[in-house]
């Protein structure tokens, strides 16, 4: 496969700092070389960049910025017939500017959202004021309309076409906004017992044509503190480290994923390497499921 990185150095609109170690960090610890030894071409990474001169004292506005220049570099890998976007995210607040360069080039897309949190918060009902919290809702349309449209995410995502898939902290408004809209949902409790991968196949598979190509967001937080240290909002309870691996080489035999992402990784906290090994074997997990599903493909 034809693989292009890119880089968003970012926690929300902060780098050098914290989680916006993470890409550089990923990149560090061999994850290119990874890819090239089993047999994959991948591009150089790409970095995206706020200048100075676009920084304003609005974090929402910045991370427009930030989205738009995202979303133009994923738009532009796609156009050059790659395989597989991968996109290394300080958090997953530029998980808006990845999904919407798959919307340039291949239309509404799908979600599959891999997290332990939600990220269904608006500003109406977040009672933190955390930017981290919200950019699913964004994606899906239901507020800061203008983070969404600078990332070129015109129409906002489907319902239909959206999985969150590990959650173990969910907000009571983010519990009652998936009641209300037809949402794939799958908590951490789902991904306990064996036979993640069939479940994860059979659940994502009548979403399947729901949209052209998905997007696949990892956020490493899903696998808990343990797993994956540092994070601001650790995971209450996660499953099992390789369910969860398995259940996103599941997702992407199932749904048509051209650009996944791996997000919230902080290697200051990261002492005996867990966390970084978790986030390589997750790409490598991906990538996999999509050479195989390739083989199966008809033609």
């Amino acid at each position: 496969m034809h693989i292009a990185i890119i880089c968003v150095p970012y926690q929300i609109d902060v780098a050098h700092w914290g989680c916006a170690l993470g890409p550089q960090a990923l990149l560090d610890h061999g994850l290119l070389q990874q890819l090239e030894a089993k047999g994959h071409i991948v591009s150089h990474p790409v970095w995206i960049e706020l200048p100075k001169s676009e920084r304003t004292r609005d974090s929402v506005t910045n991370l427009g910025h930030i989205a738009k220049r995202t979303s133009a570099a994923v738009s532009a890998a796609l156009q050059q017939s790659t395989d597989l976007v991968l996109v290394l995210e300080g958090d997953c607040t530029h998980a808006v500017g990845a999904i919407g360069g798959l919307a340039q080039v291949q239309g509404s897309p799908g979600v599959a959202w891999f997290d332990a949190h939600g990220d269904l918060n608006t500003m109406e009902t977040t009672t933190s004021g955390f930017w981290g919290g919200m950019p699913y809702a964004v994606a899906l349309g239901w507020d800061l309309g203008d983070w969404r449209l600078a990332a070129g995410l015109e129409q906002p995502v489907r319902p239909e076409a959206a999985a969150l898939i590990g959650a173990s902290d969910l907000d009571p408004a983010e519990v009652e906004a998936l009641q209300h809209h037809p949402i794939l949902r799958m908590d951490a409790v789902e991904l306990m017992q064996p036979g993640v991968a069939e479940r994860v196949q059979a659940a994502l598979s009548p979403r399947a044509r729901e949209a052209q190509s998905w997007y696949l967001h990892m956020d490493l937080d899903v696998a808990g503190p343990e797993e994956s240290p540092g994070g601001l909002t650790p995971a209450p309870y996660w499953p099992p480290r390789q369910h969860i691996i398995e259940a996103a080489r599941a997702a992407v035999q199932t749904v048509s994923v051209k650009v996944a992402s791996l997000a919230v990784y902080n290697p200051a906290a990261d002492v005996n390497e867990r966390g970084v090994r978790f986030g390589l074997d997750m790409a490598m997990a991906v990538v996999e499921g999509m050479t195989i599903q390739g083989r199966q493909s008809p033609g």
